[in-house]
């Protein structure tokens, strides 16, 4: 995910930025969000899903299609924000794992 993390961002701008995807300002469970369909950045994505799965074969665990624009995931800025997040959290599980085993 790392390596494509430039890429995600720049399709990310092209979507939050494209005029003729309009937004709906919308409570979403999540307090109000700007609600928006992104089509770049679901393209994009549905080609780093395929390309891990098929990395990690048969023992690939988790959804397999990428969902944007609904209440889970408002718009494409609140999906890369998630995923710049994974690092953050996995990082000092890693170092303490790390720390024990080696």
């Amino acid at each position: 995910m790392a390596p494509c993390m430039f890429r995600l961002w720049h399709v990310v701008e092209e979507d939050m930025l494209d005029q003729r995807s309009p937004y709906r300002y919308r409570y979403t469970g999540q307090g109000y969000n700007r609600v928006q369909s992104a089509p770049r950045i679901s393209q994009e994505m549905g080609k780093v899903l395929k390309q891990a799965m098929s990395e990690v074969g048969r023992s690939w665990v988790g959804l397999s299609v990428v969902h944007l624009g609904d209440n889970d995931v408002p718009n494409a800025l609140n999906f890369i924000d998630k995923y710049t997040q994974v690092s953050r959290i996995i990082n000092p599980i890693v170092k303490c794992i790390e720390g024990a085993f080696f």
